[in-house]
């Protein structure tokens, strides 16, 4: 069951690319107010792993923490903003069969220990849940704040994608992507995914 439904996207007929962004998606201000909240949150060392069961900490694929933000009336609005450029973006580009938010939107830290995410897709089936269809980035940290952490996509040619602050990135979750060391700073993210029905 969808903890944020999403209603159909409108079809702009753009065509299909990799990735596509969204800039100044999120406000200084709203981005300072997403880190406040999810630093609240404790984050933990980030697991990999297809299911709760068998998910633990990597760090030879996965060095980072995070921690989730769940919908309730202080972060509605949050959802409601990604859940407006997820419909618009699928409706430009993929027209995928997508119905709503299946899990909490998930705050990502990368610290300045060369934290990184290898190469992987998130298209994995997790349970019972709707494969994930779109995947979403939100840049929450300013570039000049850190350096390495790039954002890439990988379709056999590596594409560094823009580390704009409130910079949103959208891409179908079959992507190959990664995100490169951190070498200085630190580098904070909001991720989230787009669920639906069948394989389109």
């Amino acid at each position: 069951m969808s903890i944020y439904r999403l209603s159909p996207s409108p079809n702009f007929g753009v065509g299909e690319v990799l990735y596509e962004t969204w800039q100044e998606g999120f406000t200084t201000e709203e981005c300072d107010r997403i880190i406040r909240y999810g630093e609240s949150l404790s984050p933990q060392d980030s697991v990999v792993g297809l299911d709760e069961d068998s998910q633990e900490v990597e760090q030879e694929i996965r060095k980072s923490k995070n921690s989730w933000i769940e919908l309730n009336d202080d972060t509605e609005w949050i959802y409601d903003r990604l859940g407006q450029i997820l419909r618009c973006m699928n409706g430009m580009h993929w027209r995928f069969d997508i119905n709503g938010l299946h899990e909490h939107l998930q705050y990502t830290v990368y610290h300045d220990d060369k934290s990184f995410y290898r190469l992987h897709v998130d298209n994995m089936l997790l349970g019972d849940m709707p494969p994930r269809k779109l995947s979403m980035s939100v840049q929450l940290t300013d570039p000049n704040d850190y350096d390495g952490g790039e954002l890439q996509t990988n379709d056999g040619v590596i594409h560094t994608v823009s580390n704009d602050r409130g910079l949103v990135t959208v891409f179908p979750s079959y992507v190959l992507h990664r995100v490169t060391p951190v070498t200085r700073g630190t580098r904070r993210s909001l991720v989230v995914w787009a669920n639906g029905p069948g394989c389109r």
